[in-house]
């Protein structure tokens, strides 16, 4: 990178890249966070996204750029993850779509970085000259220290901010929610994106972060809401969504869309 004046910066033209997911919710090399309570669908959401994205078809209504998609989740046993896997796709078989399994990976480490290097040059000598979309799933279990910590994350962060540099890939991460909170008089305390579980550092590393919750947790337990809490390069506001999801296919459907009001900016971070 060299020092610019003025002219020379405006001068300078950037490759030509689409937008992963359209609105300015995924460009490339920025990153996603989809984050929510336990057994919201997260896994299934990150599913179904790595499968638009791979095959260049609408997501939630969304345009998006056919690009590579490698899932690495650390959390299911394989077979489990398999079995969901052969359900959702069931007659699809995108060749640009790659799983791997890898339940003891620690990406804050030096080791578990350079493994998932190695897994990221494999990806692209079989799919060269086109775009990765790594998927991780979930956070939590990606590294050694605490969750809470701003040192462990930040150390996290800033490998995940090397591998997107050097390989040219842009990132999905899955998380979760923090522990439900209430105020003195027993009212649930909703602070949006603020609801991720540990480090604030989360916030801002995220471009774009994606909230699921069950619409309820006691009887419509394949409902849920998702909401777009952090939007740091769109220019409009978006929809927050009701998404039905089916047990048999694992797929989802919008039951119901509302646009926010022009007072949900500031909470919504729309660009300037």
């Amino acid at each position: 990178m060299t020092i610019e004046s003025l002219s020379e910066l405006i001068a300078w033209q950037p490759a030509k890249q689409n937008e992963i997911i359209s609105d300015g919710l995924l460009l490339p090399q920025t990153s996603m966070i989809m984050f929510g309570g336990a057994k919201a669908w997260k896994s299934m959401l990150a599913l179904h996204t790595g499968y638009c994205i791979a095959e260049g078809k609408p997501w939630f209504g969304f345009n998006t750029t056919k690009c590579t998609v490698f899932k690495y989740q650390v959390e299911l046993p394989k077979a489990v993850d398999r079995k969901r896997v052969i359900k959702y796709m069931n007659s699809r078989r995108p060749s640009n779509y790659f799983f791997k399994t890898a339940p003891y990976s620690k990406i804050d480490t030096g080791y578990g970085k350079q493994a998932l290097e190695r897994d990221l040059v494999t990806v692209q000598s079989r799919r060269p000259d086109t775009h990765i979309v790594l998927i991780l799933d979930p956070v939590y279990l990606l590294i050694t220290g605490h969750i809470s910590d701003d040192y462990d994350i930040k150390r996290l962060l800033d490998n995940l901010n090397e591998v997107k540099a050097k390989h040219d890939v842009t990132t999905i991460l899955i998380h979760h929610t923090h522990k439900t909170r209430v105020d003195s008089s027993g009212e649930v305390i909703d602070l949006g994106s603020e609801e991720i579980m540990g480090s604030s550092y989360f916030n801002n590393y995220a471009d774009t972060m994606v909230r699921v919750k069950l619409l309820n947790p006691y009887t419509a337990k394949n409902k849920v809401k998702i909401s777009f809490e952090l939007t740091r390069h769109a220019e409009s506001l978006l929809p927050t969504l009701e998404v039905d999801w089916s047990r048999r296919d694992l797929r989802p459907t919008i039951i119901a869309k509302e646009t926010p009001s022009e007072d949900d900016i500031s909470i919504r971070g729309l660009a300037e």
